[in-house]
């Protein structure tokens, strides 16, 4: 690593980390101020919630302020005659730039990384401890469709991995006659598939005979079924939030195609979680393009203020229709990775101008 990189990459990291902090903390003081009526009595889940808040306002204030920083960084060197002074000794646009671009990517994808865990699930967790006073969870109410099979859940914990006072009623093949209803006090879910204990089981017999009893009640110590069907899938396939991790939303997809459900949102949720944050340094790559060699002939004020006001509507416009798909409204195809794909273009024209210059 060079002595430029170095340099350049220092500096841009130092005004990334004063213009993110910055940010966060705003942020998280609104939060606060906002949820100061409604905040839990323990020190320690003030703390975490602070934490878990500092967690999710990270997802919009990280892209702006990877912009911010280049954007700061320009300006100083240009009033500082550094970027003049590096232009003069054979040093391209595209060199001076480089180390930035670099990490600003590396930044991103360890973003899109972080998705991929229980990060992604942040303001859930601030949701849960302002409206319940712990840390943890709990769904209630769940009624779900599973092939041939519908599935009562009173209270699920997905964190857990178990749920309270199950009900499952097993159809035949064209869902016509109920075959059979099964009730459990208490299910596990270890990994693969939902574990029934203490299992009361109903058979019906859809054949109706004079002086035979219809029913068949069976006790049964467990009982297994919804294969593959995990707590968390569950959870944000039925209560429509936008909450959910990368991989999550890769096997809720999966899931739901093989029911025949529409993965329209869930693949909002997941095209926004994966390609949505490369906004950030594609706009980087951009903006880059429209810096002036030197300050003496350009209006370092003017071109700062239509920098930022152009991030901030792009950026407004993505977010907008990323919302839009996840709700539903649009489809996520065209929505999401369609202006992340123009905006692709865009910036490879961008940085194949710098390298021609």
């Amino acid at each position: 690593m060079s002595l430029f990189f170095r340099y350049i990459g220092f500096l841009y990291l130092k005004y990334f980390f004063f213009l993110f902090v910055s940010l966060e903390c705003f942020f998280v003081v609104i939060d606060l101020v906002k949820y100061l009526d409604e905040l839990p009595n323990s020190a320690n889940l003030i703390v975490l919630l602070l934490v878990y808040d500092f967690m999710y306002a990270s997802q919009f204030i990280l892209p702006l302020s990877l912009i911010l920083a280049q954007i700061v960084l320009m300006i100083v060197l240009l009033k500082n005659s550094q970027w003049t002074a590096f232009l003069a000794l054979g040093y391209s646009k595209i060199k001076i730039f480089l180390p930035i671009f670099m990490l600003s990517f590396l930044m991103t994808f360890c973003f899109i990384a972080f998705n991929a865990t229980s990060f992604a699930y942040a303001k859930e967790q601030v949701d849960l401890i302002i409206n319940e006073g712990f840390l943890g969870n709990v769904k209630r109410d769940l009624f779900v469709k599973y092939n041939n099979t519908y599935i009562y859940f009173e209270k699920i914990f997905p964190l857990l991995q178990s749920a309270e006072n199950v009900q499952i009623y097993e159809f035949n093949t064209d869902n016509s006659l109920i075959l059979r209803m099964i009730e459990s006090q208490k299910a596990v879910f270890n990994g693969e598939e939902w574990n029934l204990q203490n299992v009361t089981i109903t058979n019906f017999d859809n054949i109706l005979q004079i002086g035979q009893n219809p029913l068949t009640i069976q006790n049964e110590e467990s009982y297994t079924t919804l294969h593959g069907f995990k707590p968390k899938i569950l959870e944000n396939i039925y209560e429509r939030k936008g909450n959910i991790s990368i991989i999550d939303a890769y096997e809720a997809i999966m899931l739901l195609k093989e029911q025949g459900v529409n993965t329209q949102k869930i693949r909002g949720l997941l095209y926004n979680l994966i390609f949505f944050p490369l906004f950030a340094p594609l706009a980087m790559i951009c903006l880059a393009n429209f810096t002036p060699n030197s300050n003496r002939y350009a209006n370092l004020s003017l071109i700062t203020l239509e920098m930022i006001l152009a991030v901030l509507m792009s950026w407004g416009i993505f977010f907008s229709f990323s919302r839009l798909s996840i709700s539903g409204l649009l489809q996520p195809e065209f929505s999401i990775l369609l202006p992340i794909f123009m905006l692709c273009l865009v910036s490879f024209w961008a940085l194949f101008k710098m390298i021609k210059a």
